[in-house]
């Protein structure tokens, strides 16, 4: 088999993250598309007053075409209503932008749909949703093979780690899952229900809150969504730096541009905006902090091993960008433990950490680490190791 053909012929690593999707190639070093995961339907318009004829053939490139996905959907946000096909569990949609994002990859037609799929998963992912996947990928892609590789085996293999707490921020889900020593324990982890679409809601109403009545300034979930990502902080002591703003401290301090041409200034807000995961009580959630959680999932195991987890707890996903959370948490967490254990405490926050469990995958098969777990097409095709 010649060198191209070995190529074209490696597993394609897919991650479906509840707000963005990355697809590559094993054994690359990152992967070659990153989309966000929404979809627009070409006639669900945000307005309602009459639609100028002819508008669909501003951004339609194929006039029998339902569906604007990823990066073209967001180029219509403000003219056509963007959905999220993973919260909705819209699979139809998902079939959909996958082969969209697959024809990217450029792979001659000789050797479509020749690749095994590995496919990333949350330990919270159900059967069901397992085997929709199956059916796409198996039954109507006609893949040769399939393997759901779980997210935390992934991310610690990226960090060279056999014992670890991965705490993974997504947009939908946070979740805290552990392994030690290559063992995984279903007591020992959480999900946590506090993730990024809830940190946007919080987010737009201290921006509302700020505005108050007398302005009229167009604010939405994208545009607070950006702020967020852009502008958050998180610190140890709100109250106190609240205090200092009202004092004339202007560190804090930044203007955001808005969409209608209007500027917002913003200083508290900024590191407000983190504080529900330390105190879930205040945008109305009755649970304990993201620290305690952590401190429950590492008490599951038994106490000698508490030091070996403590000692590598891995922030991953999206959430997990947020300027100062690593500090926050680590310093959280020492009032969980003992003066004996207080100084092996160490949060990891690796660059690129929104990609750890893709890079990880990829890793995983250039040690060929991914030989059991696969489901096989019933048809017949060559073997995945004949790569």
């Amino acid at each position: 088999m010649s060198s191209i053909e070995k190529g074209y012929r490696r597993p394609i690593i897919l991650d479906f993250g509840s707000n963005t999707f990355r697809m590559g190639w094993a054994s690359d070093d990152f992967p070659d598309i990153i989309a966000p995961t929404v979809y627009a339907n070409v006639t669900d318009y945000i307005f309602t007053s009459d639609v100028i004829d002819g508008l669909e053939d501003i951004y339609l490139e194929d006039k029998d075409q339902v569906h604007l996905v990823g990066h073209d959907a967001l180029n219509y946000q403000n003219i056509l209503k963007i959905h999220e096909f993973i919260k909705e569990g819209n699979y139809k949609v998902l079939s959909k932008f996958f082969l969209h994002y697959y024809h990217k990859l450029n792979i001659p037609e000789g050797y479509f749909f020749h690749q095994p799929i590995i496919i990333l998963t949350p330990f919270y992912i159900s059967e069901l949703q397992k085997s929709k996947l199956r059916e796409i990928f198996i039954e109507t892609y006609d893949f040769p093979s399939l393997l759901f590789l779980p997210e935390t085996q992934a991310i610690l293999s990226t960090m060279k780690k056999v014992s670890g707490v991965v705490v993974n921020l997504g947009e939908s889900h946070t979740y805290i899952s552990s392994i030690f020593h290559g063992y995984t324990n279903m007591m020992a982890r959480d999900l946590f229900p506090i993730a990024g679409k809830e940190l946007t809601n919080h987010t737009l109403n201290l921006l509302l809150s700020k505005i108050g009545s007398g302005k009229e300034i167009r604010l939405d979930s994208m545009i607070a969504k950006e702020i967020k990502e852009k502008l958050s902080l998180c610190i140890r002591n709100c109250e106190k730096e609240k205090n200092r703003i009202k004092e004339g401290l202007t560190k804090y301090d930044r203007l955001v541009d808005l969409p209608d041409s209007s500027t917002l200034k913003i200083n508290e807000e900024r590191f407000l905006v983190s504080e529900p995961l330390f105190k879930p009580q205040i945008i109305h959630i009755d649970y304990f902090s993201l620290t305690e959680a952590i401190a429950k999932v590492i008490k599951t195991w038994d106490r000698e091993n508490w030091q070996d987890l403590l000692s590598n707890i891995i922030l991953s996903g999206g959430g997990s960008l947020i300027n100062g959370l690593g500090e926050r948490l680590e310093f959280e967490l020492q009032k969980h433990f003992s003066d004996k254990l207080r100084d092996k405490i160490k949060i990891i926050t690796a660059s690129g950490r929104e990609n750890l469990s893709w890079i990880g995958a990829s890793i995983l098969f250039t040690q060929e680490k991914l030989k059991k777990g696969w489901i096989e097409n019933p048809k017949e095709r060559p073997s995945r190791f004949d790569i």
